[in-house]
């Protein structure tokens, strides 16, 4: 789906998505994994699955779950059970940095592995390259693609093109910017004339050498490379990994000349992402802009400027959007509940009820296409972080000024290699000015072949 076209997907789609969605719902009254079928009888589940049952209630069984947000499955499995109250969902709260080797140790023995698995984006491609997902467009599922937005097939698919996992929020990503420095500095805090302020990354230099002057070097764009290395390399969406061929060329190249020259322009900090110094960054006033999705309103902006409600804002990004973060939801291939798994994921990220709550409580956004027809009301009306960005309404805006520039892009095991060997460059290249773009690819693809030694890598 194009521009254009994605911009208007609250139209004549929706109502093909709703008419589909009576078809829909989850499990076929057992827990045994069979591809029974039924009707719909609820409003819960989207155009997704013929794996359905007319009623919720037949359908039984005991789901494990591992994942790192204990707050939200506690949200969520009293909303669920609700509806489905034979359902039983166990949580086991596991660190997202321990998360895959658990798994994989789980996988191995034979013993411990749950039936709802989380790939959080750091190393969704290794997970799904481990073959252990089941295949969400066969049986018994049924899963129908065509439900959720077009941008985010690519990241819940496996190299066949099978899709072995669902979004448990869209991820489109735009800048956090200070009002208060906008305002100070730039006359204006609105949105709207942000964007055309920083319409291309050559503008975004240029206000960064302004904001540079008129702050006397006190205020930057950034806080450091990783952040600009965020929007520069995401909003390339071209695939660059064919089997084991890994072609950082054509990835890196033209973000890395962009990165090189802002730090060059003196428009950037020298802050490492995640430390405490870039956390604690964003309550000091001393960085115009942070990469956020819109998860990021909670656990970044708000949770490390507790007192800044009213004194942020959502921009979009120069020249269109790109990801930040995410997590994809699947299924244990060789689960005993199929049924009773898809029946929680098809609630907590799919229908209309469970991603009412979702988004409610907790920010979440469904990349169900018919939710922002149905909802449009709750779209519409103030989120939970709304007042701390100064009233704006960030959903709407995520909605209608970034989701539409969004492509999709391949996953693969190759890409926390790539990521990794970011991580460990960076640093450097903010504290040796002598390290030029060129020089920097190319010492970043030895590194990529170091760590891939599998692969092949130019």
């Amino acid at each position: 789906m194009n521009i254009k076209k994605q911009s208007k997907w609250v139209g004549g789609f929706v109502s093909v998505m709703m008419l589909t969605g009576l078809l829909a719902a989850c499990g076929g009254g057992n827990t045994t994994g069979d591809n029974s079928t039924g009707n719909n009888g609820g409003t819960a589940a989207p155009a997704a699955s013929t794996a359905a049952s007319t009623d919720p209630t037949q359908i039984s069984g005991t789901v494990k779950v591992w994942d790192w947000d204990e707050a939200f499955q506690k949200g969520m499995i009293v909303e669920f059970n609700k509806k489905y109250p034979n359902i039983k969902v166990e949580v086991t709260v596991v660190n997202p940095n321990d998360y895959l080797q658990k798994l994989q140790s789980g996988i191995a023995s034979g013993s411990d592995v749950p039936d709802v698995i989380l790939g959080e984006s750091a190393y969704r491609g290794k997970l799904f390259d481990l073959g252990v997902l089941d295949n969400l467009e066969a049986a018994p599922y049924h899963f129908d693609k065509s439900t959720i937005m077009d941008y985010v097939v690519p990241y819940v698919s496996n190299s066949k093109g099978e899709v072995i996992a669902v979004d448990q929020s869209l991820t489109p990503a735009g800048f956090a910017y200070r009002r208060d420095l906008a305002k100070q500095y730039w006359g204006t805090d609105d949105p709207a004339e942000l964007e055309k302020k920083i319409s291309t990354w050559d503008d975004f230099i240029a206000a960064g050498k302004e904001l540079k002057e008129k702050s006397a070097d006190k205020v930057l764009m950034f806080p450091g490379l990783g952040d600009a290395f965020l929007a520069l390399k995401g909003q390339n969406f071209a695939s660059y990994v064919n089997g084991t061929e890994i072609d950082l060329t054509s990835k890196l190249q033209k973000p890395l000349n962009r990165l090189f020259e802002m730090r060059d322009a003196g428009i950037i900090g020298k802050n490492e992402l995640w430390t405490p110094a870039w956390s604690a960054s964003m309550a000091k006033g001393e960085f115009m802009f942070y990469p956020m999705a819109p998860w990021g309103a909670k656990w970044h902006i708000s949770a490390n400027d507790p007192d800044g409600s009213g004194r942020w804002g959502l921009v979009k990004a120069p020249e269109g959007g790109f990801t930040r973060g995410g997590t994809a939801i699947g299924i244990y291939k060789d689960s005993k509940v199929k049924d009773a798994a898809w029946a929680f994921i098809q609630y907590a990220y799919l229908s209309e009820e469970g991603s009412a709550y979702n988004f409610k409580t907790f920010g979440n956004m469904t990349s169900t296409k018919s939710f922002y027809e149905t909802q449009k009301a709750l779209i519409d009306a103030p989120g939970p972080y709304d007042e701390f960005f100064g009233g704006q309404n960030l959903a709407k805006y995520f909605v209608e000024n970034i989701v539409p520039d969004m492509k999709g892009e391949a996953q693969s095991k190759y890409d926390s290699v790539v990521d990794s060997v970011f991580n460990a460059l960076y640093p450097l290249w903010m504290k040796d000015g002598s390290v030029t773009a060129d020089s920097a690819l190319q010492k970043f693809i030895q590194e990529t072949k170091n760590k891939a030694s599998d692969a092949t890598v130019k």
